[in-house]
């Protein structure tokens, strides 16, 4: 029976002992300073999160160093200054005592964990953190604290110095704490303390890690109890007694383990988990639940090997840690079925080489991190394996659809064999690239390519092809004239020999269709394969079709030379060309109208030549990411820059993307490039479905509008006169021989307020499970390697993702017929990140940028006079009227070399300035930028401490009063 008022009688002599004097007040304020540096450390600002994870990794050895100076004197001094005796007196029994003690202990560690708090005010002011996530980070450091008090108090029971004792309690706190990394190497890592910290570092409070520490608590509180009860036991039989406790400790502890092994195997308590986190990111899905519920239904073991590099880049920070906290999840919801194995990679490692061998992908990082620049191999994926197949993910490089990727290998391991089938039909767009010698060339859409080839089975089919997946007609039955009394027997044994074979022959089976056939520029089609893709399509097999009406990615590889090629108002690359084996899919002309005649089937409206736009600009701050040699301005031959990137979000004017069909619910973003538009037909006899529309800001131009023929300049020489005519002609192509073709720098636009169609669903409503099913993107471009380009440069700028993949991804599993991970993909994280010194950042970045652009301009207008120099020289000979033929073309080249040679000469000397100015701006800018970063830092470790250093002094000040008020005013000095 506990007495209450003996526990509380304890629990009040020993708190007031703390803080009857300042050394209390010191451990606070030392607590509360270390905690502020290690939160805020230079790697917290590297990753860029609103979060308390630098000082959750340090916490566990933090408590190594104030966990035994709080514990050391609660039995040591009592033993050194005689006082243990009379406490033992006391009519309270030992275990009275000892929780007195133990939660006097608890509440000075508590008292310094709420001054801790204080760092929360600079935190909010940095970013918006997920206070959830940041309480149950504060609850699991008050249960991992708690519970080596109770390791701390037991080594301060066996020694009479308080010496002694911290050294004690540090050596024995070790254990568990120090024990994560033998865990590791033994695969106990369930057993370790760090790992049970973890779950509430990531937002969850888990029934399993209660269990943990409460069951350390309880072990260790009672072997102190066994010490303190020492002077109970016989002298004479001591050594039995102990032999008892020692059984009994043994007992308990098993006991405990075995406890702990029942609820973290138990399928019922080890899912005993609530997800704190605002956007449950860590709540697995009905899909998911249902996968795992197949693995255990198979009795089939599914391994998970995760290798994450142990240094890791700032920007894959975030991904990390979702990373780790999603494969616990599997962990637990698994069971005994599961087996998660996370290796960290070191570079050189054998680790490394296992990774390399089941197919896990480097990649390879170059990044800057506090003015240095750091260039290395990080890993981040998983190898997933069962009794009949395995799934690989190379490299998981965003939180974007993570759960899928992980449900979505176990499903495509367990369930070999069904993943689905995509074909892809070879058109003039190349999507699966060039086949040249039996060989696929590297195209523009190899990113997009990889993905579709780990994920599904893809193959590749012409045009003629389409037919052998239709039903054969029935042969035609014999029409001739049964009464032909003119036939002889010979005829009509033949004609009878004939019909029997007809009767006999079996029609022909067709082909298994793929199960989604992917068609990439429609407009580049032949009759013969356009109308097999109608009938195709109306035979009730779904597609994805890619209608562009200016495929932009042709003036990406070579603008100079290339143009715009293959668009759907030009020409095929006729056979003369020397490069029509790579960039024509057939010999034979396009399809008359291009690909109106599809159109019209699907009921759909579609203008070949017409791409739409929208001045909406999320981004404002955001520049392109573009080859080397492009440099770092807008190519004006890319037409203008606010009418080629159409990006489609939702904005004041309304929902961008259909959240009531499963292809479009959960999208958030998409960038286009000169896409073109749908929309229904007045006569269409299919349902219509609006996927994603760029919004009403917004207009077309048309092709003539959109695209010019540039002029060239061509030096004729009159070999009567010796003079040079320049006279201006239509530019040709070096590829096709044709009129070369560029985006006009500055097209016609009118707003025009339509809410254009981007992309959309066509079905036969009347069957929609066998009927017409199709998938309509207006623009190939937004899968090229260019978008992906864009993808990371976003990332990286503004922290924005976008959905291209997604809306692709999920257009062919929704019509694949496996749309149950289609919601999965499109879950994510929203980062939390340090806002207010990013902004501060980018305000520095923006001068700095303003003040370079300055520079290349100053440059750009010098080499430019240089350059008018060397044409007007050649001009003044050319104009020299008492010069010969000969003596101008001498004196042309001469004063050409000469004018050449000071060009470049100058031309290098303002480079090196400029490189020099430029280099001496991004120093000026680090600079500045560390110095906000150390202020940032150094701050809250003065402002923080401040609460208990201000209690401490208003203590200390009211102590030495009382103390004056009771002495004699006769006796003070």
């Amino acid at each position: 029976m506990l007495r209450w008022h003996v526990i509380s009688a304890v629990f009040w002599r020993n708190l007031k002992q703390y803080f009857t004097s300042v050394l209390g007040y010191l451990f606070i304020v030392a607590f509360v300073t270390v905690c502020v540096l290690l939160a805020f450390s230079p790697r917290f600002f590297a990753d860029n999160l609103a979060n308390l994870d630098q000082l959750s990794a340090y916490y566990p050895s933090l408590l190594l160093l104030f966990v035994p100076a709080i514990t050391m004197p609660l039995w040591a001094d009592e033993r050194r200054q005689g006082t243990d005796s009379i406490l033992f007196t006391l009519p309270a029994s030992d275990f009275d005592i000892l929780l007195g003690k133990y939660f006097a202990a608890v509440a000075v560690y508590t008292i310094a964990l709420l001054f801790s708090v204080t760092q929360l005010v600079v935190l909010a002011s940095l970013g918006e953190p997920d206070w959830n996530v940041v309480g149950t980070t504060y609850l699991g450091y008050w249960l991992s604290g708690a519970a080596l008090i109770s390791v701390g108090m037991f080594a301060s029971s066996l020694t009479a110095s308080t010496t002694v004792a911290f050294i004690l309690g540090a050596t024995f706190c070790a254990v568990p704490v120090l024990g994560s990394y033998l865990g590791q190497a033994l695969s106990l890592e369930r057993y370790s303390f760090e790992w049970h910290l973890q779950d509430f570092t990531i937002g969850q409070i888990s029934l399993v890690s209660v269990l943990y520490f409460v069951a350390m608590t309880v072990l260790m509180l009672y072997l102190n109890m066994v010490v303190i009860s020492y002077r109970h036991w016989n002298r004479g039989e001591a050594g039995n007694v102990g032999w008892q406790y020692v059984v009994r400790a043994i007992a308990l502890a098993v006991g405990l383990i075995a406890l702990f092994q029942i609820v973290d195997v138990s399928p019922t308590t080890s899912m005993a988990k609530v997800d704190m986190t605002n956007e449950k990111l860590f709540t697995l899905s009905d899909v998911t639940h249902e996968t795992l519920k197949k693995v255990q239904d198979s009795d089939r073991k599914i391994t998970i090997q995760a290798f994450v590099s142990k240094d890791m880049p700032q920007k894959f920070t975030n991904v990390r840690k979702y990373f780790d906290g999603m494969l616990r999840q599997y962990d637990s919801a698994g069971g005994e079925n599961v087996e998660v194995l996370l290796k960290t990679v070191t570079p050189n490692s054998p680790r490394e080489i296992e990774a390399q061998k089941l197919g896990i992908v480097a990649f390879d990082d170059k990044s800057e991190e506090d003015g240095i620049i750091k260039q290395r191999k990080v890993y981040l994926g998983a190898h997933v394996q069962s009794s009949v197949g395995e799934s690989v993910l190379p490299f998981i490089d965003s939180t974007r659809s993570m759960e899928y990727e992980l449900s979505h290998a176990i499903f495509t391991t367990v369930e070999k064999g069904n993943k689905l089938t995509v074909g892809i039909l070879e058109s003039d767009a190349h999507f699966g690239g060039p086949e040249v010698d039996g060989r696929r060339l590297p195209w523009a859409y190899n990113g997009t390519m990889d993905v579709l080839k780990q994920r599904f089975k893809v193959k590749y089919h012409a045009g003629s092809d389409l037919a052998s997946f239709l039903p054969q007609p029935e042969p035609p039955a014999d029409n001739s004239d049964a009464d032909n009394s003119d036939a002889d027997d010979s005829d009509a044994d033949d004609a009878k020999s004939d019909d029997s074979k007809e009767e006999n022959a079996e029609p022909k089976k067709p082909r298994k269709a793929p199960d989604v056939l992917i068609v990439a520029d429609p407009a580049s089609l032949d009759d013969q394969a356009l109308d097999s893709l109608v009938q195709y399509l109306k035979a009730g097999n779904p597609a994805v079709i890619l209608a562009d009406p200016l495929p932009f990615f042709w003036a990406y590889q070579n603008p100079v030379n290339l143009g715009v090629l293959n668009a759907p108002r030009m020409d095929r690359v006729g056979p003369q060309s020397p490069y029509a084996r790579i960039l024509s899919s057939s010999d034979r002309p396009k399809a008359a109208n291009g690909a109106a005649a599809l159109f019209a089937e699907l009921g759909v409206e579609w203008n070949s030549g017409a791409a739409v736009w929208n001045t909406e600009d999320p981004h404002p701050g955001f520049t392109p990411e573009w080859p080397a040699y492009l440099g770092d301005r807008w190519p004006e031959y890319y037409g203008p820059y606010e009418k080629a990137f159409v990006f489609v979000k939702e904005n004041q004017f309304g929902p961008a993307f259909d959240q009531d069909e499963s292809i479009s619910r959960g999208l958030r973003e998409l960038l286009f490039f000169y896409p073109g538009y749908f929309k229904p037909a007045f006569s269409s006899k299919y349902q219509f479905t609006t996927l994603a529309t760029i919004g009403v800001d917004s207009g077309k131009t048309e092709w003539d509008q959109l695209t010019k023929t540039p002029a060239q300049k061509v030096q004729l020489l009159n070999p009567r006169t010796g003079e040079l005519t320049v006279r201006e002609e239509p530019a040709r192509s070096e590829i096709t021989g044709g009129p070369l073709k560029v985006l006009n720098p500055n097209p016609l636009t009118v707003v025009d307020e339509t809410d254009y169609c981007v992309a959309a669903r066509v079905q036969d409503h009347q069957d929609l499970e066998n009927g017409l099913d199709v998938v309509l993107i207006s623009d190939l471009d937004f899968l090229s390697d260019l978008a992906t380009a864009q993808d990371e440069k976003l990332d990286q700028e503004v922290n924005q993702q976008l959905d291209n993949l997604s809306l692709f991804l999920n257009a062919i599993e929704v019509l694949g017929g496996t749309d149950g991970f289609v919601e999965l993909r499109n879950r994510r994280q929203t980062p939390r990140t340090l806002v207010q010194l990013e902004s501060i950042i980018k305000k520095y970045r923006q001068s700095r940028l303003s003040q370079q652009q300055q520079i290349e301009e100053k440059v750009q207008k010098e080499l430019e006079e240089a350059q008018e120099k060397l044409n007007v020289a050649t001009a003044e000979i050319q104009g020299n009227e008492s010069l010969s033929f000969l003596e101008k073309l001498q004196k042309t080249s001469q004063r050409a070399t000469d004018v050449q040679k000071q060009f470049d000469i100058k031309q290098r000397r303002l480079n090196r300035e400029m490189e020099k100015e430029i280099t001496e701006l991004k120093a000026t800018e680090q600079s500045l930028i560390e110095k906000e970063k150390r202020f940032f830092r150094f701050m809250p470790a003065l402002i923080a401490p401040l609460p208990a250093m201000m209690l401490g002094m208003a203590v200390l000040w009211f102590r030495i009063i009382n103390e004056q008020r009771n002495i004699n005013p006769k006796r003070r000095v």
